[in-house]
């Protein structure tokens, strides 16, 4: 967590410890800071405060979450189909993997070879059936960014839905509510409180169903108490990042060309992922030996207990390949 975000988590925690929908009975300023933390998020996205809403969540997974498959119950009965990619972060794959348990149709688009998704393939895919298309704005292990505006004219000109995962691009790349009709956030990612997030619909998708009951919070889609001091302080670090990461890219670029024989090196970086094949395992090895760094992990969170080779790279590379992230 950045200073800045630990100082207001510390201070709302401190000054409004309360229920945030109890102590608003008191202090009307508890309205205020909600409402207001919501309009942040849908002007930092590009989005419409009139028409648009932003639901605070745990984080990422669970707006995922709370998208497929509040919008799948919502809709079922006239659309099954969800198209999205086989390299998609976990919880976009194994929610689509449950929903295709109970009737969702999934279908997967084509990936080239450098990690982007085949576009003509997507168009020839989508049809009147088609619910909903959900694909990541920048990949969480190639690094990959794609092309949101021609992905939106695609989806519009079938008259479906787009929501695009920007857990990782956010904050990272300008982003526009122009391209995409739903987007999340993780607080974490951005130097924020662990524990905290957001999903942002537009107002095309107006009818979502709740996964979690038991109260009326966030238009009756997000029962529990909500998380002012995480909500807060998630919203002061909320802006772009200007951070300079060419030294420490071209630093590393230098090394594993010269020293280590690196076979490709990503070309589509937003600062703070690069993905790199090297000739042979050991390589790998050598250069996280040598390199004074100080963290190093063996694969994403989300595999925590999983042993084995990223199945993202398998599909697009025999080759050895390790990922940096500043």
């Amino acid at each position: 967590m950045s200073k800045e975000a630990l100082k207001v988590y510390n201070e709302t925690a401190d000054k409004w410890f309360m229920n945030p929908m109890s102590y608003k009975d008191f202090d009307s300023r508890i309205d205020y800071l909600l409402n207001d933390a919501r309009n942040h998020v849908i002007d930092f996205v590009g989005g419409n405060a009139d028409t648009d809403r932003v639901i605070f969540t745990s984080g990422a997974t669970e707006s995922i979450n709370l998208l497929l498959k509040g919008y799948f119950f919502a809709n079922f009965h006239k659309k099954k189909k969800i198209i999205t990619s086989k390299i998609e972060h976990k919880a976009v794959l194994e929610t689509c993997n449950y929903l295709e348990t109970i009737g969702a149709e999934i279908e997967y688009v084509d990936i080239k070879s450098d990690g982007d998704i085949d576009y003509d393939h997507l168009e020839s895919i989508l049809d009147d059936e088609t619910l909903m298309v959900c694909l990541m704005h920048v990949n969480n292990e190639t690094g990959e960014i794609l092309d949101l505006e021609r992905i939106y004219d695609i989806t519009q000109s079938a008259k479906t839905v787009l929501f695009t995962d920007t857990t990782q691009s956010i904050t990272k790349l300008e982003l526009n509510a122009n391209v995409f009709d739903a987007c999340v956030g993780s607080a974490h990612k951005f130097n924020g409180p662990k524990g905290v997030g957001f999903l942002f619909l537009k107002n095309d998708i107006s009818n979502l169903l709740s996964i979690i009951h038991g109260g009326a919070q966030e238009y009756q889609l997000r029962a529990g108490t909500h998380n002012l001091p995480g909500i807060m302080s998630m919203i002061s670090v909320l802006e772009l990042r200007t951070t300079d990461y060419d030294y420490l890219r071209n630093y590393v670029i230098t090394r594993l060309r010269n020293d280590f024989k690196a076979r490709s090196i990503g070309n589509n970086v937003i600062g703070s992922i690069m993905a790199v094949e090297l000739y042979d395992a050991k390589a790998d090895s050598d250069f996280i030996s040598q390199i004074n760094w100080s963290v190093f992990s063996s694969g994403s969170a989300c595999n925590d207990g999983i042993f084995g080779s990223s199945k993202v790279y398998k599909m697009l590379s025999s080759n050895p390949i390790i990922r940096f992230s500043f």
